[in-house]
């Protein structure tokens, strides 16, 4: 009975040790604290047809990517709801440029600073 304790309580330990980062979502640009293993994803909002890019600085990141969602399906035509999502790999200050380009021309720019302990 004590060996299937002694295994029960390890696997919770074990489990816990393992388990994936948080999702962050920023809500303003306000710089901000995160984990290792932690992805921050950003929410931009456009008209439709706006394209948004994204450049990282700083600690190293694993993916940098732009996309659209809408709830697990593909993105209806004309949606203007993008979402960059970083995944830092090493500690240190991460700055996220984010410009956005509308179809009439205009761009914005916005940055997010982070650091990752």
């Amino acid at each position: 009975m004590s060996k299937w304790i002694l295994s029960l309580v390890s696997m919770v330990l074990l489990g816990g040790l393992s388990m994936a980062g948080e999702i962050v979502l920023p809500k303003d640009k306000l710089p901000f604290t995160v984990e290792v293993g932690d992805i921050v994803r950003i929410p931009v909002h456009g008209t439709p047809g706006t394209t948004v890019t994204a450049k990282t600085t700083g600690a190293m990141v694993a993916v940098n990517s732009v996309s659209a969602r809408v709830k697990g399906q593909k993105t209806p035509m004309g949606a203007g709801l993008h979402e960059v999502e970083v995944k830092p790999a090493g500690k240190g200050k991460v700055t996220v440029t984010i410009t956005s380009k509308y179809p009439n021309g205009n761009e914005a720019t916005d940055a997010y600073l982070f650091e990752v302990k």
